[in-house]
């Protein structure tokens, strides 16, 4: 990938620190419809839930097995956990009891979503199967097969009655979800297709794949038209998220890097690193940012802001500093200007559009080596 001009800076902070003991490691993450809580799945097969105000722990749920797939109904009442165990179980968010229990697959449960008004489940599994449940009745509607292996993703349409799937064998399947047929079979991918998502409205969908690559697909027809492809990771595409106004797509890499991806020019306009691979991404309904998930356990918010919007408490800064002839405020700015940079990713910092705001800050300043300012 050319390197393109960054006009995003993510801010990061930290919901969730990594990890201090295996237990704490996360395993899977979903955040609730409405953007107020997101669920991490621990190694200690708890579910915690956190209020994204202020990072607090309000909720844990106990299994006895492994959770390898989460999601929230958008009822907002439960939430749905997938494990080794190859059970598929609801839990009350409000107590923290299991409250139903699904079995069907032979298989651990890799992946899970809600329909959009939270009557059904759907499932898929290492069994190469999905199974889609009725969540009141709490029993197997229809059971869809054809992959040949693992099913790691799959989502349910938020507007109508389809289904995207993707497996490690390389395939994405598109699915009726009324009847349990398969729509559609794509094999543009070179290896296995770790995620698959839907746009809020449903009209486009991202795959991400091992072999590096994200395709962005146009869903508004009857079947899924190519219409780009994303490159630039260093490794496997394990997690992607549409920003609520589909004009960003944002990914996460095993290779630790966060891209930030501009859907109409195709090209990166905000990067991010975090501390081990990227295993989950949920956007902020409405907002401008979005909540990650890595390998060493940590939940961080990226709040983005754009190039001019950053660069505006600088700006301001320059000025007074520029206005202070005398020195006299030298000791208040000179604080206020670390108070500010200390705000920002350091990697943002060596951006050149900003590092030159910043030299002259120090240089108003007097903190440049061999430039001391003297007060008149």
């Amino acid at each position: 990938m050319e390197q393109s001009e960054i006009t995003l800076f993510l801010k990061p902070k930290v919901l969730k620190p990594a990890a201090e003991e295996a237990g704490d490691i996360t395993r899977r993450f979903a955040m609730n419809k409405v953007g107020r809580m997101v669920a991490s799945a621990t190694q200690d097969r708890a579910i915690r839930l956190y209020d994204v105000s202020n990072g607090e722990e309000i909720q844990r749920l106990q299994d006895d097995y492994l959770c390898t797939s989460i999601a929230f109904s958008p009822r907002g009442d439960i939430i749905a956990s997938g494990g080794v165990d190859r059970m598929v179980k609801l839990w009350d968010i409000r107590t923290g009891e299991c409250v139903g229990k699904f079995e069907g697959h032979t298989y651990p449960v890799l992946s899970l979503s809600f329909s959009p008004d939270g009557s059904k489940l759907l499932s898929g599994s290492g069994d190469t199967t999905m199974i889609i449940w009725d969540v009141d009745k709490q029993e197997n509607i229809l059971q869809m097969k054809g992959h040949s292996l693992y099913i790691v993703s799959c989502e349910w349409s938020p507007v109508d009655e389809k289904i995207i799937s993707g497996s490690i064998d390389s395939t994405i399947g598109l699915w009726d979800a009324q009847s349990g047929e398969n729509i559609q079979w794509i094999d543009e991918h070179r290896t296995a297709v770790q995620v698959v998502r839907f746009s809020i409205d449903g009209s486009l969908v991202a795959s991400g794949s091992s072999d590096h690559d994200i395709i962005i697909w146009d869903a508004s027809g009857d079947e899924l038209e190519k219409r780009s492809v994303l490159r630039g990771h260093s490794g496997e595409v394990r997690s992607l998220v549409f920003s609520t106004d589909k004009k960003y797509l944002v990914s996460g890499s095993g290779d630790k890097a966060l891209f930030v991806w501009n859907l109409e020019t195709g090209e990166v306009e905000g990067e991010g690193r975090t501390e081990s691979e990227v295993d989950g991404i949920e956007w902020i309904h409405n907002q401008h940012g979005f909540f990650t998930s890595d390998g060493s356990g940590a939940i961080v918010r990226w709040d983005i802001t754009e190039l001019e919007q950053m660069m505006e408490p600088f700006e301001a800064l320059l000025e007074e500093i520029k206005a202070d002839t005398d020195g006299s405020r030298r000791d208040e700015l000179i604080q206020k200007f670390e108070d500010l940079r200390s705000q920002y990713d350091p990697e943002v910092l060596r951006d050149k559009r900003v590092f030159y705001v910043l030299w002259q800050c120090k240089r108003g300043l007097g903190l440049l080596k061999g430039k001391p300012r003297r007060k008149k």
